[in-house]
C-alpha cells in the first residue's frame, strides 16, 4: 500500500465525483467478475484469444507508460518493478518477477491468488490469464522499449498452484515452435 500512498501524496491519484485519475488517466473500478465473463467469452471463442491478447498490450502504452517513465525517469529493470507494484496495488493479484536475463530482455514472472483464475480454479485445461498476459506485455513492450510478447505457462484456472508466464521479445518469441506459445500469440506475419 505504500505505492498507493505515494501516488496520493504526489497527486497521481484523484477521486472526484463520478471521476477516478491514476496518472492523469481516466480509470473504473469493476468487479472481477467482468473478466471473468470476459474470459468465459474467450474460452468459448479461443480463435479470438490472440487478437484481444494483442489489443491489450497494444493499449497499454496509450495509458500509464509514457507518464511514469517522463515522471519517475525509471531505468527498465526500476520500471519494471514500478510497475509490479501498481499491479499489486490495482487487484490483479500479487505478482513478482521470478527471473530477468537483461542482456535478452526475457524472464519469468508470477501472479498468485490472480483475478481471472481465482474465478476459474480448476474449471479449464488451457491457461485463461489472456487480458493480464496482454497488460504486461504492453508493460514490458514499454519497459524494454521493444515489441515484447508473454505465454502463460501455468495456470490456476487449469489447477496450478500459481500463475506463470515467459516473456521475451517478439523476434525471440516468433522462434518458438512449442504449441502452447503458438495458441496464445498472434499469427506472426
Amino acid at each position: 500500500m505504500e505505492l498507493f500512498n505515494k501516488l496520493l501524496m504526489m497527486r497521481q491519484l484523484k477521486f472526484q465525483l463520478g471521476e477516478i485519475d491514476l496518472l492523469n488517466q481516466r480509470v473504473v473500478l469493476a468487479p472481477g467478475a467482468m473478466l471473468r465473463n470476459f474470459t468465459y467469452f474467450m474460452i468459448k471463442h479461443p480463435e479470438t484469444v490472440p487478437e484481444i491478447y494483442e489489443l491489450m498490450r497494444l493499449s497499454f502504452d496509450e495509458g500509464w507508460a509514457e507518464p511514469v517513465k517522463k515522471a519517475y525517469g525509471f531505468k527498465s529493470k526500476d520500471f519494471f518493478r514500478w510497475l509490479i507494484d501498481l499491479s499489486n496495488v490495482a487487484g490483479w493479484g500479487t505478482s513478482e518477477l521470478v527471473s530477468l536475463d537483461e542482456p535478452t530482455s526475457s524472464g519469468v514472472f508470477r501472479t498468485r491468488n490472480a483475478v481471472v483464475s481465482k474465478y476459474l480454479v480448476k474449471k479449464s485445461s488451457e491457461p485463461v490469464c489472456h487480458i493480464w498476459r496482454g497488460l504486461t506485455a504492453g508493460g514490458t513492450t514499454a519497459v524494454f522499449k521493444k515489441d515484447m510478447d508473454w505465454v502463460e505457462i501455468k495456470c490456476l484456472g487449469k489447477g496450478d498452484d500459481c500463475c506463470e508466464f515467459v516473456f521475451k521479445p517478439r523476434e525471440l518469441m516468433r522462434k518458438e515452435s512449442n504449441p502452447l506459445f503458438l495458441k496464445q500469440l498472434p499469427i506472426y506475419q
